[in-house]
């Protein structure tokens, strides 16, 4: 038996800038941090059976691989050519749809599982490539690759996208004193709503090619992430949580689908009790609401609660997509 396991992911700064459609005209530029909050792939031999029993919200038997209906599982299975019987189960933290990139963060965690299983050993960034190359090249997702370098290589990262779609992976330069007031200072709480963050992207990407002035949206999301990048680095916090703010007010412009005024309420209520600024994580529409507050927390959090929002405690994940059990 092997257990892998892959970290989900907040966005800081610059998400979108990631997508194909920005990336390959003027690079992307983003931060995100791993948090500690994971997608479990647990992957056996099935030493007695000839069928492959993969179990997820729901259970498969196949006997050839081409019958699997999960298309992630499917994919990475031909990919590796590996049509062997094996049973595949995966567990997880927090829900798919909630914002913080639980698909590719599975997948992450099943390529590293295969290629443990085959004896193979792979760097994280062949991992995060080998990923991308599913979702964007074989399945023809319209995402781009934050996701897949965050659940690979863990940590807060800094994020760099060529225009010919390469990906330069570097450590924020940030002090272990201003990660320490990071983690304590940010908080998170679900909405409560799901959403699909194909359909989100699809439309950020229809209003981009379609409208001057979205583009520039894109570009004033891409300097704001910048000076957030350059505020982590020079340890000025409470302006990071000022330009999470502005970020946010910019990234709502961009489409009708990033917020709606349930998301718009809860997040007034949190800047009313104490937050400097916040957003929503992923591609928007829903999931998590992440707030930056110093002064009082315990009044935001008294407030969020109150209007019927869940915390979801985390700390910072460094260590990235990993194998935490073989058992063979």
């Amino acid at each position: 038996m092997l257990v892998a396991r892959a970290p989900l992911r907040i966005s800081i700064a610059g998400g979108g800038t990631d997508l194909p459609f920005y990336s390959s005209k003027f690079g992307g530029d983003l931060v995100s941090v791993a948090i500690d909050k994971y997608n479990y792939i647990i992957l056996e031999e099935r030493e007695f059976y000839n069928e492959t029993f993969i179990r997820y919200m729901q259970n498969e038997v196949v006997k050839d691989i081409k019958d699997i209906k999960h298309t992630r599982v499917k994919a990475a299975l031909e990919y590796n050519k590996l049509n062997e019987p094996i049973e595949i189960t995966s567990l997880a933290d927090v829900p798919s749809g909630t914002g913080l990139g639980s698909s590719s963060t599975y997948l992450v965690a099943l390529l590293k599982a295969i290629h443990t299983y085959k004896g193979e050993d792979v760097s994280k960034k062949e991992v995060a490539e080998e990923a991308a190359h599913i979702e964007m090249g074989i399945l023809k997702e319209p995402i781009g690759k934050h996701d897949q370098y965050m659940a690979s290589f863990g940590g807060i990262r800094r994020l760099k996208i060529d225009k010919n779609g390469s990906v330069n992976v570097s450590v924020a330069n940030i002090s272990q004193s201003v990660l320490y007031d990071l983690s304590y200072n940010m908080l998170m709480f679900s909405t409560g709503v799901k959403r699909d963050a194909v359909n989100v992207i699809s439309e950020q990407k229809i209003n981009a090619e379609s409208e001057e002035s979205k583009m520039e949206l894109m570009h004033i999301i891409k300097d704001i992430g910048k000076k957030i990048i350059c505020a982590l680095e020079e340890g000025d916090l409470t302006t990071f949580g000022k330009c999470l703010n502005d970020h946010w007010n910019a990234k709502k412009k961009f489409s009708n689908n990033m917020s709606s005024t349930i998301i718009d309420r809860y997040y007034n209520i949190g800047i009313e009790n104490g937050a400097l600024g916040g957003k929503i994580v992923g591609a928007g529409g829903g999931g998590f609401l992440l707030f930056y507050c110093e002064d009082k927390k315990r009044v935001l959090k008294e407030a969020m609660i109150n209007a019927g929002l869940k915390e979801l405690l985390f700390n910072f994940d460094f260590d990235g997509v990993k194998i935490v059990y073989d058992g063979r």
